[in-house]
């Protein structure tokens, strides 16, 4: 496997491919089968692509939702493969099970991954060429001035820059989609969301109406002004999305979190937000230097939730309340999602500001007086859920909170890095010793 070093080749095959500095469509564009000639029209046959990939050919491609422009990946590949053999580029591995779940002993089947000098140097690429492209794009429309559209709400026409657009949204219609500076690719954004809204879909919840009104007034009561942060066809339009650290085996043991990155511009291209976001209104307040993105390595305090303890680390921050407060954090919130935290953990910021006990709703003079009621009754707990359970505490009560920024890592929903899943949720395979450190891409048929 000489071939397997030569990661300066890839580079090259890339950069001399047709078309290699200038982004492919995203709609209908043709991707050959890697290993037969059926023809897959992406994005609408993605997962068919995928699936048939590892349905006919057992082969999986680790971490694909990561990889940036799929198809020109796959048709990298597809000519790699033309001349070579699965195992001359991809991990073998020997698992119990037939690709439709039915046991079957040392099946063999082919893992993709960035483990190979060659794919990482093409993810690499690719990811630099996607960013590079968002970088341009995100660049004009912050200047952009012949941007001219009429409201999704109401007959205004906004002209000028896509930025007042987006603050009329906001400042008439209480629509919040996201600031201008760390948006990109906004015109297809707001064609997308036109397009739910003529559905009479709800944005956030996407829910279907009978009529525009009963839409409107579900929207307002409920807060869901909103995209929905879970779906992931909105992760094109955030421009932190497109800097995701692609380097090999960092995601092995410890997956990080989704929008970890490093700075845009570090390595490849390097942008003056403040020179080139030429707003005419603008104060100054504007983040454009994205100076409220944490760095990787850079550590945020977190406030304890009844006194003025503050830790860098979530862990320690646990083992003070329960050593000090008498509440199990991790115990206490085991059964409820992440939103639920949210709600208890802005619950519990306001009842103290207000100088009311967080179970028992007793209101005090001064914080001294209610600590110590708390602590006697042991009341340092998360109170009713009647109390916190409403959409007003969805949001943050004290501003940059830190607990809020960790909470989403406290889940135990993980799948164990030795345990492969494939296709059923319930078919789980264990791999051999050569890949137990590889992770697979869960399919869903």
């Amino acid at each position: 496997m000489e071939q397997m070093d030569k990661s300066e080749d890839a580079v090259a095959s890339i950069a001399s491919s047709k078309d290699s500095t200038v982004l492919k469509p995203t709609a209908n564009t043709a991707v050959k089968c890697l290993k037969c000639d059926k023809v897959f029209i992406f994005p609408a046959d993605r997962d068919d692509c995928l699936a048939h990939l590892y349905l006919e050919h057992r082969l999986v491609i680790a971490d694909v939702d990561e990889i940036a422009l799929l198809e020109e990946y796959l048709q990298y590949w597809e000519k790699e493969f033309q001349a070579h053999e699965f195992e001359q580029y991809c991990t073998t591995m020997f698992l119990d099970q037939l690709p439709d779940g039915s046991y079957a002993k040392n099946e063999k089947y082919y893992l993709l991954c960035d483990i190979l000098p060659k794919d990482f140097e093409l993810r690499k690429r690719l990811q630099e060429q996607r960013l590079s492209a968002a970088l341009v794009r995100h660049q004009f429309e912050l200047t952009d001035r012949s941007f001219s559209k009429e409201c999704l709400f109401c007959r205004t026409i906004i002209k000028g820059l896509r930025a007042d657009y987006l603050d009329h949204l906001f400042d008439k219609h209480f629509l919040l989609v996201g600031k201008p500076e760390k948006l990109v690719y906004v015109d297809e954004l707001l064609e997308l969301l036109e397009e739910n809204l003529n559905k009479l879909l709800c944005l956030f919840c996407e829910k279907t109406f009978k009529d525009r009104p009963t839409l409107k007034e579900h929207m307002r009561k409920k807060g869901h002004k909103r995209i929905n942060p879970n779906r992931r066809e909105y992760d094109k339009f955030f421009l932190v999305n497109y800097n995701r650290a692609t380097s090999p085996n960092s995601h092995r043991k410890h997956p990080k979190p989704r929008q970890k990155h490093k700075s845009i511009g570090e390595d490849n291209v390097s942008v003056d937000f403040d020179k080139h976001f030429a707003r005419q209104d603008s104060d100054g307040e504007h983040d454009s230097d994205w100076s409220d993105w944490a760095g990787d390595g850079e550590h945020i305090s977190i406030k304890c939730l009844y006194c003025a303890q503050e830790e860098t680390q979530f862990g320690a921050l646990k083992e003070h309340m329960l050593e000090a407060h008498g509440l199990d954090f991790e115990a206490a919130t085991s059964a409820l999602n992440f939103y639920q935290k949210i709600k208890i953990v802005n619950f519990v910021r306001r009842q103290l500001c207000l100088m009311r006990c967080v179970c028992c709703d007793l209101q005090f003079d001064g914080f001294d007086l209610l600590a110590e009621h708390m602590a006697l009754e042991s009341h340092c707990g998360i109170g009713d859920r009647a109390k916190w359970d409403k959409p007003e505490f969805f949001f943050p009560y004290m501003e940059n909170d830190g607990l809020l920024c960790v909470l989403d890592d406290t889940t135990g929903d993980e799948v164990e890095s030795d345990v492969v899943r494939i296709i059923s949720e319930d078919s789980l395979a264990q791999i051999n010793k050569d890949a137990e450190r590889l992770s697979l891409e869960n399919f869903k048929l």
